[in-house]
């Protein structure tokens, strides 16, 4: 909607503030529904996907992400990983950030909550 007030020939002032004021509103409202009505939030929040569970590169995720194995390798020297065997995972975030979660191969096994994008973490209770 506010591409195209910026596209018509002679927007108004009023044209654009009924547009934005519309997406303000809708954001609100959007936003409360999700912190009152738990099945809101799986409705219109996506999750992370996850582009590699520990050695093994999710292939399909990549593709749905637009990530090539490239950009995936850059990411790995990026975080100082020099072994496939240190990395846990590799998460494409919501905010287009890649996460890239490493360890000495003898750590114990990362928390699934931490990739779970919500779920029980050590200061919630689940249930």
């Amino acid at each position: 909607m506010l591409a195209s007030v910026t596209l018509w020939q002679k927007p108004t002032l009023l044209e654009g503030a009924v547009t934005m004021g519309m997406l303000f509103t809708l954001q609100f409202v959007v936003g409360n529904l999700r912190k009152r009505v738990p099945g809101v939030t799986r409705l219109v929040d996506t999750r992370p996907p996850l582009l590699m569970d520990g050695t093994e590169v999710l292939s399909a995720n990549l593709r749905r992400a637009n990530v090539t194995e490239t950009d995936l390798r850059a990411k790995l020297r990026e975080a100082n990983v020099t072994r496939w065997s240190q990395v846990r995972a590799i998460v494409m975030e919501l905010t287009g950030d890649v996460s890239v979660l490493h360890a000495p191969p003898d750590a114990p096994p990362i928390d699934k909550s931490l990739l779970a994008g919500g779920g029980t973490g050590p200061d919630r209770e689940s249930g």
